[in-house]
């Protein structure tokens, strides 16, 4: 085989003796299978795919039989970098149009969502008029969902072909799913919120129910019996002592690696933690930051060394690791375990550049979605882009 290093998409030649139907032959770096491009049936040519970085064993699979061998191993390169997929930098006007034409001025809500062969995204855009959009990264098309006034919290459900969205001032529920071309219906169901909802929709495990953090608790709502249950309040829990919870700001995420919520709350520089615990008592303890605004951002321990400065959305990746972007830092963080630590962006320092992730200046990053490819997509609240950066 030949290189015995790489990155993804770059070309690998195995020379042999193979079936020529390609059918017959398989490639796999580590679990990850190889596209194959070219076999006949004494090189097999392919391209190789997204893996952990690292050294990765290579699997020929020929009619079902597997073969190793402990002196191949392919070292792979990750490619790590920022990009603009939508707006201009500091282009401050609203204008619809094709992909390139696109501008916008602020991004405060994003999920990705299933495409017929990527992954796409809709966008909440901020301020207070109609700007929910789908975005098709296959057609190169923008695509203006609804004409209600500004909607708050967006969220997609396990699926990737449904999302539930709520207005700013939170209550009405609205769903939309990729069937139906992405119109968006209300459920005709209002919960009664407290304070805003700029953020604050998850779906869990069970795409029957979405969950919305008013000012003063959770709410479980049921999509199919159109009814909801407050599932606990914030004066139950210490936790919640002293945060600013109606603040209009404040964004909820669930994990399916820790089965648990995790809450931000950008006025209080902290994130909580939110769970069911053997019992199936609900659990609120104060997961990260918490430390006051004036400090320069740090990194490290998460309770007592890391600075968040606003926290606001975040996206957990499959191995568990909460991704966040924190507003007046200006920069991307990875919470794993107890440790906090940069991703992207240059803290404390605004900017509009991209390039390698820690290379990169964000603008008031506030939401961050990752698709199916575990690439991440950031909406920024004074860029006037939309971001991908990716880690393949």
């Amino acid at each position: 085989m030949a290189p015995d290093w790489g990155r993804i998409n770059e070309s690998f030649v195995i020379k042999g003796n193979f079936p020529i139907d390609t059918a017959l032959v398989k490639v796999y770096f580590a679990d990850k299978e190889a596209v194959i491009v070219n076999n006949d049936g004494r090189e097999l040519c392919g391209l190789v795919p997204k893996q952990a970085p690292g050294y990765n064993e290579v699997t020929l699979e020929v009619d079902g039989k597997k073969y190793t061998s402990d002196n191949v191993k392919f070292k792979y390169y990750q490619t790590q970098s920022v990009k603009t997929v939508l707006g201009k930098f500091d282009d401050n006007q609203w204008l619809e149009g094709a992909m390139d034409e696109f501008r916008l001025a602020e991004c405060t809500g994003i999920v990705t969502v299933a495409g017929q062969k990527t992954d796409n995204f809709i966008f909440l855009g901020g301020g207070w008029g109609d700007r929910t959009y789908f975005v098709s990264l296959e057609d190169n098309m923008v695509m203006r969902l609804i004409n209600i006034g500004y909607m708050g919290a967006v969220a997609v459900d396990n699926s990737r072909e449904k999302v539930s969205i709520m207005p700013r001032s939170g209550g009405a529920m609205y769903t939309a799913t990729r069937v139906d071309g992405w119109t968006l219906n209300s459920l005709g169901l209002t919960v009664p919120f407290q304070g805003d909802c700029q953020g604050a929709l998850a779906y869990a495990e069970d795409d029957r129910y979405v969950y919305a953090m008013s000012g003063d608790g959770l709410f479980e709502i049921d999509l199919e019996e159109k009814s909801y249950v407050k599932l606990f309040d914030k004066s139950q829990y210490p936790a919640f002592d002293g945060l600013n919870t109606t603040q209009w700001r404040h964004y909820l995420t669930y994990s399916k690696y820790d089965k648990c919520f995790f809450a931000s709350y950008p006025e209080n520089n902290g994130i909580l933690k939110i769970w069911k615990d053997a019992s199936d008592a609900w659990q609120v303890e104060r997961y990260a930051g918490f430390q006051p605004g004036w400090l320069a951002t740090a990194f490290g321990d998460r309770l007592t060394d890391a600075v968040l400065k606003e926290p606001c959305g975040m996206a957990v990746n499959s191995a568990g690791e909460l991704y966040v972007c924190c507003k007046s830092s200006h920069c991307i963080v990875k919470i794993k375990g107890r440790l906090v630590s940069l991703v992207a962006g240059t803290p404390d320092k605004a900017g509009k550049v991209n390039g390698f992730p820690t290379d990169a200046y964000f603008d008031n990053p506030l939401c961050i979605a990752i698709d199916s490819e575990e690439n991440f997509f950031i909406g920024e609240e004074a860029s006037r882009a939309i971001r991908k950066m990716t880690i393949e």
